[in-house]
């Protein structure tokens, strides 16, 4: 992989700063060893922890050189390098001759480097961890708490080195800002994205694995010292939560680390503390059953207790995936609670401990999301969301660090959502529906209303004005000249009939006058007998059922539509048209025996049998087939 811009000049300083630092300090240990003089474990332990802070440094410096956490790995790398040169100097120098000034020296620099290998630096490391940036301004304090506390190690070890007091100011101090960075790695850990709460278990498993390699040293203050080489678990977890954080599922690894870790302590808390009430109360004679009584109690309640614990921490790092009902529960009650479907996705997303959850339409289009996701990479798995087989949308769930497919758990838990989701995406398609069909038919009205207005002033008013202008007119001239009065009258009477006409044209338009006089079945016949060049047959069956008027008028303007289309457009010879009407729903087909020409494109008049059709929450379909055109729509009767 490429280095990032800055990055192979950073790592390759850290490295040759190591290197020169490392082969100074196996120089001097050597010759120190040459000579007979016995070497303690810190003589290696320096050096190997030196390059365990190093070697990360190296990597995250190459692929993130501006993170601080940089400086702060190379700072205590040197550090350790630095205290395993003071030790070899000052293992040494006796034996080569070399000043007391030079072995003082050699001292002194060995307890100064150590405090910057695990000193309050290591404090700022955990601050600063993972993005090499503080949680907030809020925690500037601590910045500067370390360097009080750095001072104070570095001012006790020259001038009270070995003062118990000053010694204990300086434990305190460490444990101080140690805790507080402690706590700013939980807050940041409550607080982050599905990825930084994945690279901060990284640490957590690193200090588990210490502290289980060093439980004997922080219980009694004596242990192996070559376990401190344990340490370098921290920084190597460092660099790979930082560079390769979806390396593997680290939930499941600190999980079940954190399991059985607990249950060995509690195993071993419990059985010491059978034993020691059996001696207690037992009598001398019987004393010998105390131990064995005790392991019969511990192995009988090893199960249930691990039962219990692994409930608590799935609970904890998987949320009610293990419990679907439980999980099902839950989202059920936001379900009843919420309707805004973002809040749905939380209490599910919450609820599975999932990093992201996102619901997206046919199109792609995101609808709803919950949950943050850094990485454009980040895997993920996808659920479509179905309702009467009819596909609404899909369910986007972003996969956990380390995991490649969605767990079966998760996916039995997501299951018992898919429904409901889907039912939500159809509501609000629905909805949609409806406000789509409202803005339409209000759009439709007020074009009425346009048309309405306009034949009103430009057509008939002007008529009638015109007419009673002209009787009034032949009203003044019927005395003085009766002939010029009869012609004014009869122009008037023309204008009055042109009115009567444009008036029948305004009320058939509003309401057909046929469907009035001669039924639906009538008025279809009549327009079918006055189609065109092309016959039509109507056929119906023996019984349509009452219809409401807006069903009458929809059925009649579709096959109206659709005859005069197939008049136009039609290479046919004839047009049938059916009407029948079953199970509540009123059913019209019109079709010809020819097809549109080549050149034909679908116009306003097929766009308005859709529309009228849904106006009603009905359906058409409009295709050609190997008989010809078809022309179907279905209309609740009702």
């Amino acid at each position: 992989m490429s280095a990032a811009p800055g990055g192979r000049a950073v790592s390759l300083t850290i490295a040759a700063v190591g290197l020169l630092l490392l082969a100074v300090g196996l120089f001097l240990t050597g010759l120190a060893h040459a000579t007979g003089l016995p070497l303690t474990a810190y003589s290696l332990t320096n050096p190997v922890i030196g390059i365990g802070f190093l070697a990360p440094a190296v990597v995250i410096a190459w692929h993130r050189p501006r993170n601080l956490l940089v400086l702060l790995l190379a700072l205590g790398g040197v550090g350790h390098l630095l205290a395993g040169i003071g030790l070899a100097g000052y293992t040494w120098g006796p034996v080569a001759g070399w000043p007391e000034w030079a072995i003082a020296l050699c001292l002194q620099l060995m307890g100064l480097a150590w405090k910057l290998g695990l000193g309050p630096p290591f404090a700022l490391l955990l601050l600063l961890f993972p993005d090499g940036r503080l949680p907030s301004r809020r925690w500037w304090w601590l910045v500067w708490a370390v360097g009080v506390a750095l001072a104070l190690a570095v001012a006790g070890w020259f001038l009270a080195p070995d003062s118990v007091a000053a010694n204990v100011i300086v434990q305190v101090a460490d444990l101080i800002v140690t805790v507080a960075a402690v706590v700013s790695l939980v807050l940041r850990y409550r607080r982050g994205s599905e990825q930084v709460r994945g690279q901060i278990l990284w640490l957590v498993l690193a200090v588990l694995v210490i502290l289980v390699l060093n439980l004997e040293r922080a219980i009694t203050g004596r242990g192996p010292e070559l376990l401190l080489l344990s340490f370098v678990c921290v920084p190597v977890a460092i660099a790979l939560a930082i560079v390769r954080h979806q390396l593997l599922d680290i939930r499941l690894v600190v999980s079940r680390a954190l399991l059985y870790g607990l249950l060995i302590a509690a195993v071993l808390l419990a059985y010491v503390g059978l034993v020691a009430l059996a001696a207690a109360v037992l009598p001398a004679d019987l004393a010998t059953w105390g131990p064995v009584t005790s392991a019969i109690v511990v192995a009988l309640a090893l199960n249930p207790v691990r039962t219990g614990l692994q409930r608590l921490i799935t609970r904890l790092f998987y949320g009610r995936r293990a419990e679907p009902a439980a999980a099902a529960a839950l989202i059920g009650r936001g379900l009843d609670q919420v309707d805004d479907l973002d809040q749905v996705l939380e209490t599910a997303r919450s609820a599975l401990r999932l990093p992201a959850l996102a619901v997206h339409d046919v199109d792609g289009s995101p609808i709803a999301r919950t949950g943050s996701v850094t990485d454009a990479d980040w895997p993920s798995s996808t659920i479509p969301l179905r309702s009467r087989d009819r596909l609404l949308g899909r369910l986007d769930v972003a996969l956990r660090a380390g995991e490649s497919r969605l767990h079966r758990a998760d996916a039995d838990a997501l299951a018992l959502l898919v429904g409901p989701l889907a039912l939500l995406l159809r509501e609000r398609g629905l909805v949609q529906a409806l406000r789509d069909s409202r803005t339409q038919v209000v759009q439709a009205r007020e074009s009425e209303r346009s048309v309405l207005h306009r034949d009103l002033h430009d057509g008939l008013g002007p008529t009638l004005t015109n007419a009673a202008f002209r009787a009034d007119a032949a009203a003044n001239r019927l005395a003085s000249d009766p002939v010029a009065a009869a012609e004014l009258l009869a122009e008037a009477r023309v204008g009055i009939r042109d009115a009567l006409a444009d008036v029948r044209r305004v009320v058939y338009g509003l309401r057909p006058l046929a469907l009035e006089e001669l039924g639906l079945v009538g008025a279809v016949r009549e327009q079918a007998a006055r189609a065109g060049r092309l016959p039509v047959k109507v056929t119906t069956s023996d019984e349509l059922g009452p219809l409401s008027p807006a069903v009458e008028l929809a059925v009649y303007r579709i096959a109206t539509e659709a005859i005069t289309n197939a008049q136009r457009h039609s290479l046919g010879t004839g047009v049938a048209v059916w009407l029948a009407s079953d199970s509540g729903e009123f059913h019209l087909v019109v079709q010809d025996d020819g097809a549109p020409p080549p050149t034909y494109l679908a116009g306003v008049g097929l766009r308005s049998i859709q529309e009228r059709a849904e106006e009603l929450g009905g359906r058409t379909e409009i295709h050609p087939g190997a008989d010809g055109w078809r022309v179907s729509a279905w209309i609740p009767a009702s």
